[in-house]
């Protein structure tokens, strides 16, 4: 039996909750209504969730890694009320001048993520609202969802569109891809849902 793990990796702002430019505190955070039940739909499949998300707003001096574990704090309390949770959470605080390994669409994050979990990247997905989070996808050899939730998702198709970059789904919301992802996982992983 192997010992690794299929996961997805999730991006925050604009995918799991509304986005609002630089979200610097746990009262500002407004989770998507169908996201907690769409992530414990993840937690029963045996899939790992795992948060990456860039947040050079740490670099801006515009929240502090305290304002930014009171958000995640907040996050995961709102998915604990529906019996839902994050695996792990990864942030990025560069500045994009930075040239970070870890900043999407590096794969620093996903790495990091990999080294801790055991997590086979080929059987995994990564799901945002943003270019780089296909990008990502297609860097490390996962399959790449784009929601539609975010305020720059137009574009951000857009953008896919013109580079080639591989887009294995285009979802209206979160909890689309999340059936998408299950649907896929059954027919395609040898080690199916649990």
């Amino acid at each position: 039996m192997s010992s690794t793990h299929g996961a997805v990796f999730v991006d925050r702002d604009g995918t799991l909750n509304v986005d609002v430019d630089y979200l610097s505190s746990p009262g500002a955070l407004e989770v998507f209504p169908q996201v907690p039940e769409a992530v414990f739909r993840l937690n029963r499949s045996g899939l790992k969730v795992i948060l990456v998300t860039n947040q050079s707003g740490i670099a801006r001096g515009l929240l502090s890694f305290e304002d930014l574990d009171a958000i995640h704090q907040k996050l995961q309390a709102d998915l604990t009320r529906s019996h839902a949770w994050l695996d792990d959470v990864l942030c990025c605080p560069h500045h994009p001048a930075d040239g970070c390994r870890c900043r999407k669409p590096g794969p620093g994050m996903i790495e990091q993520a990999t080294s801790r979990h055991a997590i086979d990247v080929s059987t995994s997905y990564v799901v945002g609202d943003q270019s780089h989070d296909v990008e990502l996808a297609n860097r490390v050899g996962a399959k790449g969802i784009l929601v539609m939730t975010g305020p720059r998702s137009r574009e951000s198709l857009a953008v896919c569109q013109t580079k080639r970059v591989v887009i294995d789904c285009v979802a209206p919301d979160f909890a689309d891809a999340v059936s998408w992802i299950l649907r896929d996982w059954t027919n395609s992983s040898p080690a199916g849902p649990r």
